[in-house]
């Protein structure tokens, strides 16, 4: 059955740790799972201090980070409330940052129990040669779409979709309302991310930070809305991919473009990059020799010619 579990419950097991160079407190409140545990995902709230940073590491399962509160930087695009990152196994990224002037609360949530942050980078120069590997990753911004009319706006986020499979949705709920969600038996299971307000589970109201885990051995989960409504996400994640490892997400067809080997970031020369002041048709040979990719910091070196 569904396992529904709110912060004020989570919160018994809330712990803090040094960061990896001990000068920080990181603090960890775990909603879901146990390393070692096959029969279940992990889900944890992870508060960083403000000018934290983590260097680019990778896991070996697919990851969801939800922003909860704070600002920062994935690699080096902006994160505020409600950006999502999305990554898949063995696919680099970083570095994480909180910014100087503001802590940063994310929801991470993993697919299954992994071994943990993978940073050195010996280890991810190596993911080069693991066979099969297709790494991707994709950080948006979500909006919460509007209740125009109705008691529920469900929405799907096309720009998370994993090839076509939809795994991120915004929600909106009336107080009352209800809503299924999407179908969980998809991928490997979804998560219902309540942000604001609260549902009710069992005649039990649960208000947020509340997270609903429902297995892909379930059928969908009718979520609904306590006295206040309900705002949150929804994520599923996708069935596990079975590309070739050569394949770049992002790449325009017929464009002259370049991927990192390490994460398949493209750099596609007729779009440039201009928010890093590389201008539309720049060439590759003209961009900065000490440029490295926006999402993995992997320098230029580790990128190949992807036409399409």
């Amino acid at each position: 059955m569904p396992t529904v579990i709110a912060y004020d419950d989570a919160k018994v097991n809330q712990h803090s740790r040094k960061s990896r160079n001990g000068t920080s407190i990181n603090v960890s409140t775990p909603f879901l799972g146990k390393r070692g545990n096959p029969n279940l995902p992990l889900a944890s709230l992870a508060t960083f201090p403000p000018g934290r940073v983590s260097t680019p590491h990778f896991h070996d399962v697919p990851q969801f980070q939800i922003m909860i509160d704070g600002k920062g930087k994935m690699g080096r695009h902006d994160i505020k409330t409600n950006s999502v990152h999305f990554s898949r196994p063995y696919t680099p990224y970083g570095p994480f940052t909180s910014t100087d002037d503001s802590s940063l609360t994310c929801l991470i949530i993993r697919s299954r129990p992994d071994t943990g942050a993978q940073h050195d980078p010996e280890a991810i120069a190596a993911l080069n040669r693991m066979p099969d590997r297709n790494p991707w990753q994709v950080t948006h911004d979500v909006s919460l779409p509007e209740m125009r009319s109705g008691n529920v706006a469900l929405q799907p986020v096309p720009e998370l979709d994993d090839d076509g499979v939809a795994t991120t949705y915004a929600l909106r709920m009336r107080p009352g309302a209800t809503v299924l969600t999407p179908d969980p038996t998809v991928g490997e299971g979804l998560f219902v991310v309540v942000q604001k307000g609260s549902l009710i589970h069992e005649n039990k109201e649960a208000k947020a930070l509340t997270l609903v885990y429902v297995s892909n051995q379930e059928q969908a989960f009718e979520i609904r809305a306590g006295s206040e409504g309900l705002e949150g996400l929804i994520v599923r994640f996708p069935n596990p991919v079975t590309q070739s490892a050569g394949s770049a997400k992002g790449a325009q067809p017929g464009a002259k473009s370049w991927h990192c080997t390490l994460c398949s970031f493209v750099y596609d020369e007729a779009v440039g990059l201009p928010e890093e002041g590389i201008a539309p048709g720049t060439r590759w040979e003209d961009v900065p020799a000490d440029w490295t990719c926006p999402d993995c910091a992997a320098d230029k070196s580790g990128f190949e010619r992807g036409d399409s």
